[in-house]
């Protein structure tokens, strides 16, 4: 089979200046593609700037749910393929401001779905969806894209079905090419959502490594974390595009297959740090069933020829190392 030819295609990153967003970028830029990012902000410590990818985007600054906004956009750089990112991904916040949260979440993707379907130039559309689709799980038993959502305990989850469902339809009624991503828990360089364990734990040691390492009490450290490298999840990203065509209307799943209590994490990027391993404090309430979400990526292997890259190890070390890198612009 040919290999795909990214050069001089026009690709839209909506939410292309966040974590994931950046990463992606980055790999479309660097296979020849280019790359049209629309996002409210693109702020100082994004990956993109301090990477210096910034400069090799155009920027488009908006709103996701600005339907005439993404209808110029596509229609004036003639976009061929749209990579849909844009989200409020904290689930705190999502708690806090549901209305806001659904707007972006699932407003905004049926603006990007519409916006799409009106054009006359876009080929196709990668939808970023979540692990969090699945609800709140406790088997290790590994979770296939046919598995119904169930209930939960945030809004950021709701939200994600409400985007993946719409995608999905908008695939099926409309012919419209589409896909959907499902990740688990990513992290790598430029994640700066420091209520993530990863980020949270490089904080605590590089700001006081002798001091406790102290995670509150959000949990109790006792859910099971499967952790996906970012780089690992860009290239999932152009695996589907390159593949829209055998596979519009799918679901595919991905992550790195390793599970880790929360705990167990903490004390691995602690010794990934300086080779010390410390004892993680989790305050939170002892939980009456331990959260566990393994998912089945054996549709992508089989499909996508896709699998991670990167160990958990490699890749905390290489995210550590950039952190420490550039802590000072964070």
């Amino acid at each position: 089979m040919p290999e795909y030819n990214w050069n001089g295609r026009n690709c839209l990153v909506t939410g292309g200046a966040g974590f994931g967003g950046s990463h992606l970028c980055e790999q479309l830029l660097d296979r020849g593609a280019r790359v049209y990012v629309l996002d409210r902000f693109m702020l100082k410590n994004s990956y993109l700037v301090l990477s210096g990818n910034s400069e090799r985007i155009q920027f488009i600054q908006g709103d996701i749910r600005d339907l005439d906004l993404i209808k110029l956009a596509l229609d004036r750089f003639e976009i061929d393929m749209v990579f849909h990112l844009a989200a409020q991904p904290i689930v705190p916040i999502s708690n806090q401001h549901p209305f806001e949260t659904f707007g972006v979440n699932a407003l905004g993707t049926y603006s990007v779905l519409e916006a799409i379907r009106t054009s006359g130039s876009v080929k196709g559309m990668i939808f970023a969806s979540s692990g969090a689709y699945y609800g709140t799980t406790a088997t290790p038993d590994k979770i296939k894209e046919t598995a119904p959502p169930l209930p939960t305990s945030n809004i950021y989850a709701t939200s994600k079905v409400a985007g993946d469902v719409a995608v999905q339809t908008y695939a099926r009624v409309y012919n419209m090419p589409a896909a959907v991503c499902r990740f688990i828990n990513t992290y790598g360089q430029g994640d700066t959502n420091f209520s993530r364990i990863i980020p949270r734990a490089v904080k605590n040691l590089i700001t006081d490594p002798q001091g406790p390492y102290d995670f509150g009490s959000r949990s109790d450290g006792t859910g099971l974390f499967d952790c996906l490298y970012i780089a690992d999840m860009a290239n999932a990203y152009i695996k589907m595009a390159e593949n829209l065509d055998k596979i519009s209307g799918e679901v595919f799943n991905f992550c790195n297959d390793q599970l880790l209590s929360a705990r167990e994490l903490a004390e691995l990027v602690s010794e990934c740090f300086d080779g010390r391993k410390r004892d993680a404090i989790f305050s939170g309430p002892k939980a009456k069933t331990q959260a566990i979400k393994r998912l089945d990526t054996t549709k992508a292997q089989q499909q996508l020829d896709w699998k991670p890259q990167t160990t958990l190890e490699k890749g905390l070390k290489s995210t550590i190392a950039w952190y420490r890198q550039y802590w000072d612009k964070l």
